[in-house]
């Protein structure tokens, strides 16, 4: 398949747009020159950054759906059963939220083809930076630590691209993954085939294993919060532990992540949100404020820091999210909290002002704005005139959530209880209360049910705390318990809007359910000789 497109983003750090070039002869020779010396490379690789918030060129309608890395994690936690979409607005991510984008894998407008073309676009750049690092011209120190940035962002697009296109990895280590390019592509480069599950996460982890020593080889400090480093680097690193089940990398992994100088745990106070609302009686919408809208909030590891030349009004993370502003998108389609989720988080916890609780207007009434039931507030626009708001790719606060988990599992459990502790100890004053009395690394329930457990109260609090931020549907197949979207809170039934609308039989999904896996696009089935109809992802359950 034709594997060309190579993006230069000329800015001040991770700026705006100057060219997307396919590789010619007379291209060529404009990227061998800007890929010559350090400078250039680190331009070549802010361009890179930029697309992850801003990417939906290639996409000639539903553009409005494809703005980059949060983009992708929206629809993976839409396909969970903690995010609930109470109705389909102008359209987008409801055929996330109601498992409809496997069918259209024919189209190029729709969710397999943006996220296919989407991060391979990511490898076959930061693969052409990678090619030119050992000739280019200047510091050795800066060329290094670009090519360090150039591996993590590789592993990332990888991680992303296996965990959306196929299952988990235990378990299913030989079935079929995604291709593996490492080397740059052109117009005449052959396609390869997919591989297995097994040969990606081999690849990702020696991208990662490959940039950390280069992050610490070169020794240059972070330019900027846009580019992954040595810490945000590690926390991706345990990301990908956690899924491989490997324990012991996932502490080593969140530890040194925790060793950040530039980040720290956000206080009781930093994490306050106050909810906005659309009062209907004066068609007035109401903005409250958010620490998640900012990449200059304490914790945050990695982000994309929008300038307010550089922002959108519909296509974006906040006018999806975002119901309390005149942006129609979220207004008309309010994303909320499951109430099963909601009624979990006790009042001492702050928390609980993230979202509404039940205000008493549900769905039926509801009519337009953030006044709804368990509406989000937690992820609102910085600057509603100028419809800014930064994205926010990595936080602290989930790395000690991993090495609360990993130290769990490997029945330390004094040491996930301190983890677990630095997290909680600053959203819930009765914190130490709940985990006095627990122990034990079994996980109990999916999606509903009583804490037990030591790893039932941490799982518990990595869903409430990172909603809406790492996609739970990665979390829920990586865990192998399957899930459901019904339930009863007291005398509530689920606020979920559609249980399972394709296969009704399904209240409880089965752990490798097939689909929020999505289909190798038909574009990819016409241009590469390598993958052929056969090499398709199931289409029907079995």
């Amino acid at each position: 398949m034709k594997r060309s497109a190579f993006i230069i983003l000329i800015a001040t750090l991770c700026i705006s747009c100057s060219s997307l070039m396919e590789t010619s002869p007379s291209t060529d020779i404009v990227k061998d020159e800007i890929l010559k010396d350090a400078e250039g490379l680190q331009v070549a690789m802010n361009g890179v950054y930029a697309t992850m918030y801003n990417r939906l060129d290639f996409v000639t309608a539903n553009a409005h759906q494809c703005f980059g890395n949060m983009a992708v994690t929206l629809a993976a936690d839409l396909m969970g059963e903690d995010m609930v979409q109470t109705a389909q607005g102008a359209g987008w991510f409801w055929k996330d939220y109601n498992y409809d984008q496997r069918s259209r894998y024919t189209s190029k407008i729709w969710r397999c083809y943006f996220t296919w073309e989407y991060f391979y676009e990511i490898i076959s750049n930061v693969n052409y930076i990678l090619a030119a690092a050992p000739s280019a011209k200047g510091d050795v120190d800066e060329i290094t630590c670009v090519m360090a940035q150039a591996h993590a962002v590789r592993a990332y697009a990888y991680f992303m691209l296996i965990q959306s296109f196929q299952q988990t990895l235990v378990g299913h280590e030989t079935l079929p993954g995604v291709p593996v390019y490492t080397d740059p592509t052109g117009a005449s480069s052959k396609g390869k085939g997919r591989g297995t599950v097994a040969e990606v996460y081999e690849q990702i982890d020696f991208d990662l294993d490959e940039a950390l020593r280069l992050f610490d080889e070169a020794q240059v400090p972070r330019k900027h919060i846009s580019h992954l480093d040595v810490y945000s680097t590690s926390l991706l690193q345990a990301r990908v532990a956690l899924v491989e089940n490997d324990w012991a990398k996932a502490v080593s992994a969140a530890k040194r992540a925790i060793s950040t100088p530039q980040a720290t745990l956000m206080s009781r106070t930093q994490a306050v949100v106050t909810p906005g609302y659309f009062d209907d009686t004066t068609t007035q919408w109401h903005t409250g404020t958010t620490p998640f809208n900012s990449v200059n909030s304490p914790s945050v590891m990695w982000g994309a820091e929008v300038l307010s030349d550089q922002s959108t009004v519909f296509a974006s993370f906040f006018s999806m999210m975002d119901a309390c502003t005149n942006v129609y998108y979220a207004a008309e389609s309010p994303k909320c909290i499951s109430n099963w989720l909601y009624s979990q988080i006790p009042n001492t916890d702050v928390r609980k002002e993230w979202w509404n609780g039940n205000i008493g207007i549900d769905a039926t009434r509801w009519k337009y704005g953030a006044n709804i039931n368990y509406n989000q507030h937690k992820f609102q626009w910085a600057d509603q005139q100028s419809y800014k708001g930064d994205y926010i790719f990595m936080r602290l606060e989930e790395a000690y959530l991993i090495l609360a988990e990993a130290l769990c599992r490997q029945d330390d459990f004094d040491g996930a209880k301190k983890a677990l502790g630095e997290v909680m100890s600053r959203r819930d004053s009765n914190w130490s209360m709940t985990l006095a009395t627990l122990t034990g690394s079994e996980q109990t329930f999916g999606s509903v049910g009583t804490v037990k457990t030591l790893m039932d109260e941490i799982l518990l609090q990595r869903r409430i705390e990172l909603w809406g931020e790492t996609g739970r549907i990665f979390d829920i197949l990586r865990l192998r318990k399957g899930w459901t979207r019904y339930w009863t809170v007291g005398t509530e039934v689920s606020n979920h809007t559609n249980y399972l609308s394709k296969y009704a039989e399904y209240l409880n999904f089965p752990a490798d359910y097939i689909e929020c896996i999505l289909m190798i696009p038909q574009v990819e089935i016409d241009n590469n000789p390598n993958i052929n109809p056969e090499d398709q992802n199931p289409y029907v359950q079995n």
